[in-house]
C-alpha cells in the first residue's frame, strides 16, 4: 500500500485529485492540505510515502516547503504545476515526477505506475531544485497563528528539551517546527553550540571566557555561548587569528 498526502492550495483541484486517486486500490490517502504549513505538519505526523504538491501557493511555495523538511524524514514528491516552461525543465533534467494540471487519466496513470515501480527506494534529492535548499523565512507559531520571520529579523535559534524556539531581533521568541539541522543546512544561521544556531549580523562581539571558552554578545545584550570544539571553526570563518 502506497500512502499519500495531496498538497494544494485550490479545492477543486484537491478533490479532482482524490477522485481520480481513489479507485486505484493500492494508493491510501492519508488527506489533504490546503496550504504548505499545514503540510508541513501532516508529512512529520504521518510520513507519507508520497506528497502530490503544488509549487505556486500563497505564502510558502512547495519548493520552500521542501527545503523545511529533514533529509531522513523526505517522501518522494509527485509535483503539481500549470504549464511552467522553466520548472518543467528542472523536474525532466532531475529525473522528477510532475504532472501539469489539469491532471490526465493517461499521465496520472504513469506517474502511479513510475511510484509502484521505486516503491521502498530512497527519495530523491530536491535541493538541486530552486528554492528548495535555501530558506528564505522561518515559520513560527503565536497561539493559532503562523508568522514567518525572515532570517534578518532573526537573532538566535536554541533548542530544547521541550521544541525548537526562535528570537528575534526584538526580544519576541517563539516556537517553529522545523529541527534545528534542517536550519542549519538550509540558511546562513551559523552553529555556535549544540543547542544554539545565531544570525552573524546581530552579533557584536566575541567574548573569551575561563578555560578555553567563549560567547557571543549580541546587539541585544544576550549571552550565546560557543562550544570548544567549534570556536577555532568560527574564529577561522570570522577570520580572527
Amino acid at each position: 500500500m502506497i500512502t499519500a498526502l495531496i498538497v494544494d492550495d485550490e479545492l477543486l483541484a484537491r478533490q479532482a485529485l482524490r477522485r481520480a486517486l481513489e479507485p486505484e486500490h493500492d494508493i491510501q490517502i492519508l488527506g489533504e492540505c490546503g496550504n504548505a504549513i499545514e503540510a508541513l505538519a501532516r508529512i512529520q505526523a504521518d510520513k507519507p510515502d508520497v506528497v502530490f504538491l503544488d509549487i505556486q501557493m500563497p505564502q510558502l511555495t512547495g519548493l520552500e516547503m521542501l527545503a523545511m523538511i529533514d533529509a531522513d524524514s523526505m517522501p518522494h514528491v509527485v509535483f503539481l504545476t500549470a504549464y511552467d516552461e522553466y520548472a518543467v525543465k528542472a523536474f525532466e533534467k532531475n529525473a522528477f515526477d510532475y504532472l501539469l494540471k489539469p491532471v490526465t487519466a493517461e499521465r496520472l496513470a504513469l506517474t502511479l505506475q513510475r511510484l509502484r515501480d521505486s516503491a521502498g527506494s530512497v527519495p530523491q534529492d530536491y535541493s538541486v531544485l530552486p528554492e528548495a535548499h535555501r530558506l528564505r523565512q522561518i515559520p513560527c507559531f503565536i497561539q493559532h497563528d503562523v508568522i514567518f520571520l525572515k532570517l534578518d529579523e532573526i537573532e538566535c535559534v536554541e533548542s530544547r528539551a521541550s521544541g525548537i524556539y526562535v528570537s528575534d531581533t526584538q526580544g519576541q521568541e517563539r516556537p517553529t517546527a522545523l529541527r534545528l539541522n534542517v536550519l542549519e543546512t538550509r540558511t546562513l544561521l551559523l552553529r555556535c553550540h549544540r543547542q544554539f544556531l545565531v544570525n552573524l549580523d546581530q552579533v557584536q562581539r566575541l567574548r573569551y571566557l575561563e578555560g578555553g571558552l567563549a560567547e557571543f554578545v549580541m546587539r541585544r545584550g544576550r549571552a550565546i555561548p560557543i562550544s570548544r570544539r567549534l570556536l577555532p571553526d568560527i574564529k577561522e570563518r570570522l577570520g580572527i587569528v
